[in-house]
This record gives C-alpha cells, structure tokens and sequence, in this order.
C-alpha cells in the first residue's frame, strides 16, 4: 500500500482518473528528461563557449600527478567552475550527481552521509581531505564530517575501484578526495542563502596573498528546522577552515586545520522502535606537509592529527539514553619519488594510532605501520604502466600484502583503453569489534575483509564531448556485514563468506555549442551504472552489504539563456537490489552580474518520496534562493 502523503500529492493530478498512473508519470517524466539531456540536437544563435577542462591533472589514485587520458582507472573530477552552478550546498549533495557512487543520506543538509562506489559499502570507500584520511576508527558513519565549506573546495577527485596498494586499508572500493584551494591572489568573498523550513546559509572567507605566503581562512554556519512537523530533522552545522602556504621555489609548505560542530535532530537514523534521536558531532583536523625538491628526487613529508567527538541520544520509553565516544587519529607519511630514464619511482611508509575512549565501546587503541612501492613507466609513447605493492601491519592482525597494476593505451588521438587489477582490504572499526545492544552485537573476533577487482574500460576526451565505457568485476572474501538469521530480531556483525559483483558503466557528456550554431545549451550529460551481486551469506539477512543500487542513471543539463543567466537540471534515478526505486530532480537558476551570483535553486523539484539510508523520509520540495561574491584582487 502507497504512503498516505503520497497518495494526497498524486489526488493533485487527477483523484479519480489519474491516481494509479501519477506515480510512474512523475518518475519518468524526470528519466525522459534524462534521456533528451543525452540526444537533444539544438540550434540557435551564437554563444559564449562554455568553460570546461578536457585533460585536467588527476593527483587521487597515484603517487605522481597524471592527466586523466593516462590513467589506468575510472577517474570523475568535480570542478570549483562545476560546484558553483550546481544546486547543492554540501559535499554530499555534490556527489550525488556523481554516476557510480551511491550516496545514502539520512535527514537534510548532509548531516549523515554513507558514501559507496560501485556497490561496495560506506565502511570500503576510503575519504580523504588534501590527502589526509578522514576515516573515523569507531564507524563509517562519521567519515563525512568534514572541516570545510564548498566554497574551499578546488575540486574533488572520485576514484571508482579500490587503491590499497596507495593508500593501504580502507580504500577497498574507491577514493573521494576533496582537494582544497589554494589562494591565487588576494580577496574577500562570502554566500547568503535563504529558503523554507528556517533554512539559511551564511558564510565567509578571506585571502591574502604576499609573495610567497598565501593564508585563506572561511567560517560558515548552515542551520534548518524541522522539516517533518514535529519530528527530531533539525540541524544546525558550524564550519571553519584555514589553509596557508608558504613557497620557497622550488619547495612548498602548506598548514591546514579545520573544525566543525554539527548538532541535529536523528529522527529513526538507526532504529524505527525508537525514532526520538539527537545527535551532536565535532571532528577538529589539523596537518602541515612539505614538498622538497632534491636534483631528481621529490620528497613529500606529512603529519596529521584527527579527533572526533559523537555525542548520540535515544528516547527508549521515556529515558534518553546517552553514548558519548572520542577518538583520535595520529598518522604521518613519507614518500620519495625518484624521476629517471627507467620511469618514476615511488616508495615510501606511513603510520598511524587509532585511540577510542567510549562510554559503549570501551576504551581501545590499535597501530599500523605501511611500506609501498611503486614504479610508473612508458615502454611506448602512447602507453603508460604502474606496478606497485604495499605491506601494511597492524598491531591487532600483522603483515598483509596487497598488489596492483594498471595501464593506459591511447589508441587514437583523445581515445584511450585503461585497464587495471588490484587487491585491497578493510578492517573493521570498533562498532563492529565491540558494539552491544539488546538489538546489535558486536563481534570481537572479526577479520579483515579483502577483495580482488579487475577493471578495463575505453575513455573518450575531445573538445566537444566526452564519453567513457567501462566493466569490473569484485571477488570479496570475509565481508564484513550485519546479519541475522530469518526472523531473528538481534543483528550480529559477522564475516560473510564472499560476495561476487559484476558491472559495467557508460556516460556522456556534450557541449553543443562548441559544435553545434547552439544560441543557450550550454552542455548536457547521461550516465549509467549496472551491478549485480552473486552473494553467499548461508542464507542470512544483511543490513548494508547487499541492499546496493542495481541500477542508476544520472543526468544533466546546463542552459545559458541569457550571456549572464544560468540555468542547471540534474536528475537521478536510483533502484536498489531490493527493489525500492526513486526519481530525483534538483535545478538551479543563476544570474551573474560583476563580482556576484544571484540565484534561485529547488531539491526534489517533483515532490518525490524516498529514503536513502536508515527510516527517515528524505527532504521534499524545497526552495532555496541568495547571493553570493567574490571580491577578487582585494588588498586589505
């Protein structure tokens, strides 16, 4: 049976004639829309050229900067010039338009985010800030509480396959890594955005450049009410973020810190028996790193220190019961890359310490320590190879080894052929080592999930268009998961068996008027992932591994309607291997007048009801509208 409020919005087409079709015409009126992104030849007067970079440097995945036509994996790169016309003030608003990366929110303004590529879950994918890993040892849930602001971001660069031999464990089933700006000359800027359910949006920034000292420092705060009426959905999020950098030819030095505070409301996150929920989180980040140049050598140096803090409430029969947890994440980095006739030559070792003082969980501490090597090179001039390995040992487990090689072929002018093999490993956090509940119990005795993934794929750049294909296939063993047994009401954290996936992908992305006499179609775009999951679970239920998007098509078009107005539509269509689906489409209308943006954007434009992750419905309609400046070439 349809959801009442459902019901009462399709009685708004036609109560009688129309109810039992409203559905499926307002779920794919949004995938025609998707489809005509794709094929819709448009003609008209002249048109400014639209910006887009064709062959940008991708940094994520590899020891040494490679352009995108070189490398071996699937590779999506989310531009400052793509994040600033589209409707989404959050990271995980962004990557939702991301094709191949499944993004299950719970509540409004990416208060709670679980990230998955290519059906791998939120605990396999490995997040990273400027390179330095934000996974949070308790849980994954909290891998997304992330110190900065879109407006800090340069770009974000997706890897879609894992990179453990890179980065070591975690990176299981892909990479996000947000990659922060760097101040090109001095300014002033800032963002003021108003919209329903007492949602408003301010922050600022300030930069200044001097010589060969850059200091950027942002504050911003996003706040909502409820919106479910009388429902815990509240949220009110807190943000500073400072990046300075100090270069003295040809060395460069860079201090980052950040700090953000996020209170609100978790209505159902975890628990439909019991869905008063309120929880409080603050993550503080602060690193330094050094780029040395030395003859042939490039010697990269790097400290960090992470600390989480995760206050969560849950009314259980009129008594709030309160879990507190801290953790602290201390690591540091080292690696040299040697250039040379034979190639490029990477090795180096990191370590970290993992503590957790819990009022749950216990108070635990746990430490690795990781050796890798890799060597990159062009047998041909159209032909680049990496090979490479790393041995990662932790205190809890020991020695594991985990190799990998990728290659990229250009086959013709703009047209590659990329293929890679990798194996990769997680291990498991301390909700899943020593979680206990009436409903939830732990397991102590977990072992590391590993997985083996092979990828090949053809990749298309030109001016005009841009277009990829690709298939892969996961064979993962000892996968962590939540289980229980058919009508069993406690779920225990085991090692499934295996889980075998299989997939493929293709998108593309045109720019008309670079082509085509096109007077206001700027660009379009449409892109498609399928997986299929062979699983071996001894015929238990699974709460996360399998319920995985099966299939997912994103869209996009991009209008210029006038030389100063913009106009963005992004859709998605998401269906899960249980079979619940869901149309999303989101706009954005954007005036650009001197040194400032004025703009309009609307979520879930169709009203659509659906739920990402946990119980809680997701936002419906909703209208947003504000300004924002950039005052570039300011001198204080």
């Amino acid at each position: 049976m349809l959801p009442e409020g459902f019901i009462n919005r399709c009685r708004l087409w036609d109560e009688k004639a129309f109810y039992e079709r409203g559905f499926m015409y307002r779920r794919y009126a949004a995938i025609i829309l998707i489809w005509l992104a794709g094929v819709m030849p448009v003609k008209g007067g002249q048109a400014e050229e639209p910006y887009h970079e064709l062959d940008p440097v991708v940094v994520t995945g590899r020891h040494a900067p490679v352009r995108l036509s070189e490398s071996g994996v699937s590779v999506s790169v989310i531009t400052r010039e793509d994040i600033a016309v589209l409707p989404a003030d959050n990271i995980s608003d962004v990557l939702e338009h991301v094709n191949g990366v499944d993004v299950r929110q719970r509540g409004a303004g990416g208060v709670q985010t679980d990230i998955g590529i290519r059906g791998a879950s939120f605990e396999q994918t490995l997040i990273l800030m400027d390179g330095v890993n934000m996974s949070d040892p308790q849980t994954g849930h909290h891998n997304m509480n992330l110190p900065v602001t879109l407006s800090d971001i340069e770009r974000i660069e997706v890897i879609k396959g894992p990179a453990a031999r890179i980065y070591g464990p975690n990176a299981m089933g892909g990479v996000i890594n947000i990659i922060t700006r760097d101040v090109e000359e001095s300014g002033i800027g800032g963002r003021a955005a108003y919209g329903e359910n007492g949602y408003y949006d301010l922050n600022a920034y300030a930069a200044l450049r001097r010589g060969d000292l850059s200091s950027r420092l942002s504050a911003g705060r996003r706040s909502a009410s409820d919106y479910l009426s009388g429902k815990d959905t509240d949220f009110d999020i807190k943000t500073l973020n400072y990046k300075g950098v100090f270069r003295q030819d040809p060395h460069t030095f860079r201090l980052g810190a950040g700090f953000t505070d996020k209170d609100f409301g978790a209505y159902k996150f975890y628990s439909d028996a019991f869905p008063e929920q309120r929880e409080k989180t603050e993550t503080l980040l602060v690193y330094g790193d050094a780029d040395l140049y030395l003859s042939d050598a490039e010697i990269t140096s790097r400290l960090y220190w992470r600390r989480h803090e995760d206050e969560f409430k849950i009314n259980i029969n009129g008594d709030w019961n309160i879990n507190d947890h801290q953790t602290d994440v201390l690591g540091s980095r080292v690696k040299t890359l040697i250039r040379s006739d034979w190639g490029e030559t990477a090795l180096g070792a990191d370590a970290e310490r993992e503590d957790i003082e819990s009022s749950s969980l216990g108070d635990h501490d746990r430490s690795r320590q990781s050796l890798f090597l890799e060597h990159r090179f062009k047998p041909l001039d159209r032909v680049n190879i990496g090979v490479g390995a790393s041995a990662v040992h932790y205190s809890s487990w020991g020695w594991e080894y985990w190799p990998g090689a990728d290659m990229s072929v250009e086959l013709i002018d703009g047209l590659s052929w990329f293929s890679s093999f990798e194996n990769a490993f997680r291990v498991p956090t301390y909700t899943e080592l020593y979680y206990a509940t009436p409903a939830n119990q732990g397991n102590p005795d977990l072992e590391p999930e590993a997985a083996w993934t092979a990828e090949t794929g053809l990749r298309w750049l030109s001016e005009a268009a841009a277009a990829d294909l690709s298939l892969f296939y996961r064979d993962a063993n000892d996968v962590i998961d939540w289980t229980r047994r058919p009508g069993a009401t406690v779920w225990q954290v085991t090692n499934i068996s295996s889980v075998e996936t299989i997939g493929g992908s293709a998108g593309v992305t045109v720019y008309p008027a670079l082509f085509w006499d096109a007077a206001f179609f700027s660009s379009a775009g449409i892109a498609y992932t399928y997986l299929d999951s062979n699983r071996d679970t001894h015929g238990l239920e699974s709460k996360y591994v399998l319920d995985y998007l099966e299939h997912q098509i994103n869209g996009s078009m991009t209008f210029e309607w006038l030389p100063a107005l913009t106009h963005a539509i992004k859709a998605r269509y998401g269906e899960r291997m249980a079979g619940d689906s869901y149309t999303v489409v989101d706009t954005r209308l954007t005036w650009s007048v001197a040194d400032y943006d004025i703009f309009v954007e609307a979520a879930n434009l169709f009203d659509e009801d659906y739920i990402e992750s946990g119980f809680t419905p997701m936002p419906g309609r909703w209208i947003k509208a504000g300004v924002k400046m950039d005052l570039l070439g300011f001198a204080p």
